[in-house]
């Protein structure tokens, strides 16, 4: 497999903060432009990161690598005790190898037979508690009702692969855990393991992270099993039980644990002093996450998927999974082609999020080192390198709820996330000035002017699509970027994209694809509205009341 091979024979881009600080001093400059970024953003989006997820060697490296230059640049260190990291407490919830699960005489591998889900309900003993079985998946109508339920191992048939149509491929896992019917149930035990495949069993077993350690005593335990284990529960074949049948119990248990992260998820935390000792201490924010999404336990050919994507997925993970009509088979076959001509078949399993968000965060770095040469703005700039967006805005909600600076003495943040693309074989309305603008105007006027004169100076201003910005949007943007986790606390903010791709959360999203000299036209626009912000008089001033930070997201 490329992908495992390059982790063993290439060196680690980043085996410390002064390894890589040394290893990417060469060549950069002050200005911001594409030499750079594309440099920067070949060694950060590298598949030796393994994708960045937090908690895993790779983000770590990564956060690594974003401190090395801010302490290379001279920016001021404002993480915890007096580093530029900020620690993200996480815990990961998987299940627990230490105990067993037997049926008859036979004991039941973890990973094999059945795998714990990592839900947060908390774990009970399934030793000789009643079976029954539960009802089809898919089908509410032949479920068991709630006082059949209580207290007993709940059995739930799924359909076999062949007889799957697209709308009855992926198992409603969270609709069976919401169900009134299951609710007083000792555990729920979804006969899906072969469905989920070694990929989703591989995700199951590494677990998921979290921040909040308490168990939901509301909720029953989830375990996924095979369709052996779900026939050897009746006398007859799964298939032909009857809703509501008895089946054989358990011995033993599966539960699911919680332990911390080997590698400590960090924020990452820097400061360029203002000039003008009257405001020095109000603080425009320049933000990107650092993390992506980790890598596939099964690799998938690089350019089959890209081919594909290209025809049925043209948003990646947010478009819909569907069956291609025959047409359109036969223009995935015909870009595939294309593709065979330049490249042989090649094994990819690392998700490099190029885009998302190496892009935001090699701008990132170019604004400050274009800022630290230079003129310096009246007000203090601060640079967040946030962890664990993909996992819920968790970094920035963590930074702004445990800020390293007074939350009130941000006067703005500016989000960038994605800004690497955005061509117009990306998206049909894209192209050289397409920019995606998020909050621009939601709680300041004053703020949306200031973007909106910066942009005006550009050699080549974009033009703002403020469409996902509409209030009620299906996608849901507003609340989708770590800009929110800072306008819930008043402070103007604005998140900047220049949108979604085919390879948007795909193994395919890497530093190839990325349009360089576009992306360096957008750090620059971040750079000058930054600026701008840091030297006004006043901070912009809010159209209403701030609002309470603890009130769920509208979009």
């Amino acid at each position: 497999m490329r992908r495992v091979v390059a982790l063993l024979v290439l060196p680690l881009v980043v085996a410390s903060a002064a390894s890589t600080s040394s290893a990417q001093r060469t060549g950069t400059s002050r200005d911001i432009g594409a030499s750079d970024l594309r440099q920067r953003l070949f060694a950060f989006a590298h598949d030796s990161m393994m994708g960045r997820e937090p908690g895993q060697e790779g983000n770590f490296k990564a956060s690594a690598y974003v401190a090395a230059e801010f302490q290379r640049l001279g920016l001021e260190p404002a993480g915890d005790n007096g580093t530029y990291f900020q620690e993200v407490p996480f815990f990961r919830r998987a299940g627990d190898r230490s105990v067993s699960l037997r049926l008859g005489n036979r004991v039941l591998v973890m990973g094999r037979d059945y795998v714990p889900s990592p839900v947060a309900a908390r774990p009970r003993s399934m030793d000789g508690v009643p079976t029954v079985y539960g009802g089809l998946a898919t089908d509410p109508g032949s479920w068991i009702e709630a006082h059949e339920a209580k207290g007993k191992v709940v059995v739930i048939g799924t359909l076999p692969a062949a007889e799957r149509t697209v709308a009855t491929r992926s198992t409603p896992m969270g609709a069976l855990l919401r169900a009134p019917n299951f609710a007083g149930a000792a555990a729920l035990m979804v006969v899906d393991y072969e469905a989920s495949g070694s990929e989703g069993a591989a995700r199951a077993m590494s677990g998921n992270l979290v921040q909040d350690t308490t168990w939901n005593d509301h909720m029953p335990p989830l375990i996924v099993v095979s369709r052996s284990i779900g026939d050897a529960l009746f006398e007859s074949p799964l298939a032909s039980a009857p809703s509501g049948a008895p089946g054989k119990a358990f011995s033993g248990e599966a539960r699911v644990g919680l332990t911390r992260l080997a590698y400590p998820a960090r924020n990452v935390v820097a400061i360029l002093r203002g000039t003008n000792p009257a405001i020095r201490g109000q603080y425009v924010s320049v933000t990107a996450h650092n993390d992506h999404v980790g890598f596939d336990r099964s690799p998938v050919d690089h350019d089959s998927l890209r081919a594909f994507n290209r025809v049925v997925r043209p948003m990646g993970a947010d478009s819909p999974r569907r069956d291609p009509t025959e047409p359109e088979w036969a223009r995935i076959r015909a870009t595939l082609d294309s593709l065979r001509k330049m490249n042989p078949p090649r094994a990819d399993s690392i998700r490099n999020g190029a885009d998302d968000d190496g892009s935001g965060t090699v701008a990132l770095l170019d604004i400050a080192e274009r800022m630290s040469q230079g003129p310096r703005p009246q007000r203090s700039i601060l640079f967040v390198s946030h962890t664990a967006e993909e996992f819920g805005l968790l970094g920035s909600r963590w930074y702004t709820d445990h800020p390293t600076v007074p939350i009130d003495s941000i006067v703005g943040e500016i989000d960038v996330d994605m800004i690497g693309r955005g061509g117009a074989d990306d998206l049909p309305d894209a192209g050289p000035t397409y920019l995606e603008v998020i909050g621009l105007r939601r709680l300041s006027n004053e703020f949306g002017d200031v973007i909106d004169a910066a942009n005006a100076k550009q050699a080549r201003p974009f033009v703002f699509n403020l469409t996902f910005d509409a209030p009620g949007h299906p996608l849901q943007y507003y609340c989708r970027a770590d800009h929110y986790s800072y306008a819930r606390y008043g402070i103007p903010s604005v998140s900047i994209s220049r949108g979604e791709h085919l390879d948007y959360h795909q193994v395919t999203d890497e530093a190839q694809y990325i349009d360089y000299e576009s992306l360096a036209r957008v750090a620059t626009f971040v750079h000058d509205a930054a600026l701008m912000l840091g030297n006004r008089p006043t901070r912009p001033a809010l159209d209403g009341p701030k609002g309470d930070r603890g009130t769920p997201c509208r979009q």
